[in-house]
């Protein structure tokens, strides 16, 4: 039986000898036994006896060890590219969308235009949520471990909003184009928010280490 959180944190880091992260996962172990261990050490009980009412909670190394094993099939290159995917998505839509606005006459096409322009504020709060959940997922999948991935990713997906709102601020696309959505006001609101995005990505990661275990 396994008598002691070192003795724990040993197997543990045996099990995930090949890992390419286990020092993160060794840290994150450790901060969660620790406090584990505080919560159900009320009765000045052993710290073997402690260990062992842990164990039942949160599973054995090598029962941790698998489902860290099982995780590895979710590679930071997919996680990173998913996210790209995701984000260019939303970006060529709205390009495509104001293409078809200015060369086309539907009226379908025109609705759904002033529809989504009636709600600029709408559609920052959910790309802001669209970045914080990037954070959090990064954070669940890969724990502390996982901060380059989510620069790297982050920097990556936004490399085309951050084209096009240099092409828009040098007027080399004039904002007309995307008028009545994209006045001043809104421009400069734009590039508020677009500077609160990583913040706002690092605090879903903040969170998402958390649920990491």
């Amino acid at each position: 039986m396994i008598s002691s959180k070192q003795e724990y944190l040993d197997i543990l880091r045996t099990c995930l000898k090949n890992h390419d992260r286990v020092e993160g996962i060794i840290l994150e172990y450790e901060h969660h036994l620790t406090d584990l261990l505080a919560e159900v050490n009320c009765t000045s009980m052993t710290e073997k006896a402690a260990m062992g009412i842990v164990i039942q909670r949160l599973g054995t190394p090598a029962e941790m060890a698998a489902l860290y094993e099982e995780e590895r099939t979710v590679t930071p290159a997919r996680t990173k590219w998913i996210f790209f995917c995701g984000n260019f998505f939303f970006f060529a839509a709205g390009i495509m969308l104001t293409v078809f606005y200015h060369s086309l006459s539907s009226p379908t096409v025109k609705q759904l235009w002033f529809f989504l322009t009636s709600i600029p504020f709408f559609l920052i709060f959910l790309y802001l949520f669209y970045w914080l959940l990037l954070g959090y997922e990064v954070g669940k999948e890969f724990g502390l471990g996982g901060k380059k991935l989510l620069k790297r990713t982050f920097y990556i997906a936004l490399a085309p909003n951050l084209f096009l709102m240099v092409m828009v601020v040098f007027r080399i696309i004039p904002a007309s184009v995307f008028a009545p959505l994209l006045t001043d006001e809104f421009t400069v609101i734009c590039i508020i928010s677009t500077i609160f995005l990583y913040p706002i990505s690092v605090l879903g990661f903040r969170y998402g280490t958390t649920k990491s275990i």
